[in-house]
């Protein structure tokens, strides 16, 4: 492998590893926000966070269709680490989205509750 190949492949690594850990920022971003009851915000850093989970998806699918077109993929820790970035992020978007739904409803009820006691 010549070494411009291996700066290409640190540099497709290193792009997941980025996209997913912008979407796990994000996702925890959104958690924050639902905490606070700021709905709006909360959903906006969502779609953010799966936005950059596309994108670590879209390369990381590259990887996934060059082993399948019988071309070398490097094994290295680069990858692992892209790879369980990856599934980390998407089950924390998967969490936030929960926690999302549940602090909503949280608020509603409290809402109510405020109405009952006035």
């Amino acid at each position: 492998m010549t070494e411009s190949r291996t700066i290409n492949w640190e540099q497709i690594c290193f792009t997941a590893i980025l996209h997913a850990g912008n979407a796990r920022c994000k996702a925890l971003e959104a958690a924050e926000r639902a905490e606070q009851c700021d709905f709006a915000a909360a959903l906006a850093a969502l779609e953010s966070a799966e936005a950059e989970q596309t994108e670590a998806h879209r390369v990381e699918a590259k990887i996934i269709q060059m082993e399948a077109a019988g071309e070398a993929v490097p094994f290295s820790v680069l990858l692992i680490h892209s790879m369980d970035l990856l599934l980390l992020s998407w089950a924390e978007i998967d969490h936030t989205r929960q926690m999302l739904s549940l602090c909503q409803r949280l608020a509603a009820l409290e809402d109510e509750v405020k109405k009952w006691k006035r």
